[in-house]
């Protein structure tokens, strides 16, 4: 059938944020996407653009899975030092468990391209906003069950929170060991003392 792919796109787009994710932008060559997503430099440029367009649609797939992520926490049982603890402990898990550990590709992006990329930069507040929200959520949540007191500024530990899941992605990348990165957990959950 003419003008078929012979190729599942979202599966090249995966393969591609990953080999982003690992070297970075600047790290990644068009031949080296060719190699590992399996494409001809026409297919690819056909089906995504240029690197920096592809580079950009890597960066949407992994902001929308970790948006979903991060949801399902919004509306998790329990208290807020239990959901905070469980959400930090998922990804401080995660991030160990990559045996390449690349951190995060958000994080990784907004040092790497941010500065000089207006549409990574977009990108990259974005996500943390969307990262924000939940925590502000889950502090509002909070403080209307009564747990957390009306004194305390959601938006300030919104900020504070996400700061600290950010330090916590770079740590894992600088090879912290798991008792770092729970120490700095247990630091900051005890900020709602």
């Amino acid at each position: 059938m003419a003008g078929k792919k012979a190729f599942h796109p979202e599966h090249a787009l995966k393969k591609a944020m990953d080999v982003f994710w690992e070297r970075g932008y600047e790290g990644t060559s068009v031949e080296d996407l060719v190699q590992e997503t399996g494409l001809g430099r026409g297919s690819l440029y056909d089906t995504f653009g240029d690197k920096h367009a592809l580079y950009l649609a890597a960066l949407d797939r992994y902001c929308a899975w970790h948006g979903e992520h991060m949801a399902s926490f919004r509306n998790q049982s329990g208290s807020l030092q239990e959901i905070l603890e469980s959400l930090f402990q998922t990804y401080i898990d995660l991030l160990l468990s990559d045996p390449a550990r690349r951190g995060c590709f958000l994080v990784n992006a907004n040092i790497e391209r941010a500065p000089s990329d207006p549409e990574v930069f977009k990108r990259v507040q974005s996500g943390y906003d969307a990262i924000e929200e939940v925590l502000y959520h889950l502090l509002i949540k909070a403080q209307a069950a009564g747990e957390l007191s009306w004194t305390c500024d959601p938006h300030q530990f919104a900020h504070f929170f996400l700061g600290t899941l950010i330090s916590i992605r770079v740590l894992a990348r600088a090879r912290a060991d798991r008792n770092v990165l729970l120490d700095v957990m247990k630091t900051a959950l005890f900020a709602l003392h």
